[in-house]
């Protein structure tokens, strides 16, 4: 009997029609960022006692100990996650070689990672983090071990993942974590935990995927092929996580650990509120718009109402950080963590950058154009070092304000390069931009002096203090909504729209009906954050 997929006859029977696309996206869309916010909320929850059991300078040791990891996740997965998602034809064999070649990658650089322990702790001046940069080295070949899983499961549109699986090890991290922690263990504690949500993570994608390699048909040719595709996304990606080494780097080597573990509440704090629309980028627009690539006109038309949402929706929610970053910080960690909240206002520009970065890195990569991806996260890089040298005397504000403007200036020469790729005018595109951009301005200069002049939340009890947070941000939705609808109505139009159709659609997709499709053909898959950090990031 012959192999569909090895034949290439199978791929129309596994791949959601193109004329349905609309519909997939929709509901993939919904499913993965319900999910992920989800896991999300777990791992917030988590989070919030766990800032009550280890101290700012724990946290930054163990900041410093998963530089090594961070960089390494990137060289483990090779761009097979992409390759795979982007490929076409001999998916067996492609998937069984890219088992075997994340397997050996993983292995080898966890070895490298090992090695470069004591290094890690000399440029800290701290035993402790070489010790713990040691332990964290095996992460490297553990995470390697679901890559191949992973893109299977995107390829098809299977959001399993997002239902099930992140929850359960965001859950697994959390309460090995905190129950680690609370008993003094401190940073291992959290080294810990994250073990504990990698081999979660790994034990529940395989049975999820429904699929086993066949090691007969692994070839260095297929990985020549892989990897051609792969190369340029490894080159993006090892710019963009090097980039966001640098803060680390210079927190805790000029100002401290205790910043450094500011910064990484602060990080979350960005982070937390745009991970739900970066996850449905990466896990839902790149696939479908790989399908659509060959169509100009609907792809640009895709590209456009994509990049209004996206504005749409980073745009506020970065922006409700400069007021709202302390209050925050101080009412949901404690007033230890009330630096992380002056550091969360200076990163107002992250949810931005990183937003129309993701949407831009989809296009690159579902058009062919992966190399484009090197070009946005070297400049980034490159003016996010270039900040926050200028501004480290401001220390941790500081750094925080040269990474906000490092993302805005990448994010500002990718949409010229995606505008390009997607044909679309850039009139157009800016057309998209501005008008959610106006509105949060407006939303953060009127609640700006309302917090600092009038509420003073962060100096309030516990209770008023969440009422006023709450208050604020009521205040802020109405003020960024009417600005929005006077500047942009078709876009609040859409969104009625979008709510009726989902409201029709709900019910179309179950986790019951999921798991039927997910083994319709084992041979046939058709799909940093790596673990409950968020996003593509290891110790996030």
């Amino acid at each position: 009997m012959r192999d569909p997929v090895e034949e290439g006859a199978g791929d129309d029977e596994l791949t959601p029609s193109s004329r349905g696309l609309t519909g997939t996206v929709l509901r993939g869309a919904g499913i993965a960022v319900g999910g992920y916010a989800f896991a999300q909320l777990l791992t917030l929850g988590f989070y919030i006692a766990l800032a009550r059991l280890a101290t700012p300078e724990e946290f930054g040791q163990f900041a410093a100990a998963c530089i090594v990891v961070n960089v390494g996740l990137l060289f483990t997965e090779s761009g097979m996650l992409a390759a795979l998602i982007h490929r076409r034809d001999r998916m067996e064999a492609a998937a069984s070689t890219a088992v075997v070649s994340t397997a050996l990658g993983g292995l080898t650089f966890s070895l490298l990672a090992l090695a470069l322990s004591p290094l890690i702790g000399d440029f800290f001046n701290s035993d402790r983090v070489g010790d713990l940069a040691a332990v964290m080295s095996g992460l490297l070949f553990v995470r390697s071990l679901q890559v191949v899983p992973e893109a299977l499961l995107q390829r098809r549109f299977s959001f399993l993942r997002r239902v099930i699986v992140e929850p359960v090890q965001t859950t697994a991290f959390g309460i090995t974590a905190v129950i680690a922690t609370s008993n003094g263990l401190g940073p291992w504690g959290l080294v810990i935990g994250f073990y504990a949500s990698a081999v979660t993570d790994v034990r529940r994608a395989w049975p999820l995927v429904r699929w086993r390699p066949k090691f007969r048909l692994v070839s260095f040719g297929m990985w020549k092929e892989l990897i051609r595709y792969g190369r340029h996304v490894v080159a993006g990606n090892a710019a963009h996580r090097i980039g966001g080494q640098i803060p680390t780097l210079a927190l805790g080597r000029f100002v401290g650990e205790g910043a450094l573990g500011q910064y990484r509440y602060a990080d979350r704090m960005a982070w937390t509120p745009v991970t739900a629309l970066v996850s449905a980028a990466s896990y839902v627009l790149f696939p479908a718009f790989a399908r659509i690539s060959s169509d100009s006109a609907r792809f640009g038309a895709a590209f456009l109402r994509s990049l209004r949402w996206f504005c749409a929706l980073a745009m506020p929610m970065g922006l409700i950080l400069v007021p709202l970053g302390v209050p925050l910080a101080v009412t949901v960690f404690g007033d230890v963590w009330r630096d992380a909240g002056y550091a969360a206002m200076a990163l107002s520009g992250f949810a931005i950058g990183t937003s129309l970065i993701s949407l831009q890195s989809e296009t690159f990569k579902a058009t062919g154009n992966p190399n484009l991806l090197v070009r946005v996260h070297t400049i980034s890089a490159v003016a996010s070092t270039a900040g926050i040298a200028a501004l480290l005397q401001f220390d941790l504000v500081g750094v925080m304000g040269g990474v906000s403007l490092g993302l805005l200036v990448g994010a500002a020469y990718g949409m010229v390069k995606a505008v390009e790729i997607a044909g679309v005018p850039a009139g157009a595109a800016v057309r998209e931009m501005w008008p959610p951009l106006v509105a949060s301005l407006v939303m953060a200069a009127v609640l700006l002096p309302l917090e600092f002049e009038v509420f003073h939340a962060a100096d309030r009890e516990t209770v008023a203090a969440l009422a006023l947070i709450a208050l604020e941000t009521l205040i802020g939705a109405v003020l960024y909504i009417g600005t929005l609808g006077l500047l942009a109505p078709e876009t609040l139009r859409e969104a009625v729209q979008l709510a009726k159709s989902a409201r029709r659609r709900r019910g179309g997709v179950t986790p019951e009906a999921e798991t039927a499709g997910a083994g319709a053909d084992p041979a046939a898959p058709e799909s940093p954050e790596p673990g409950p950090a968020g996003g593509d990031r290891a110790g996030s």
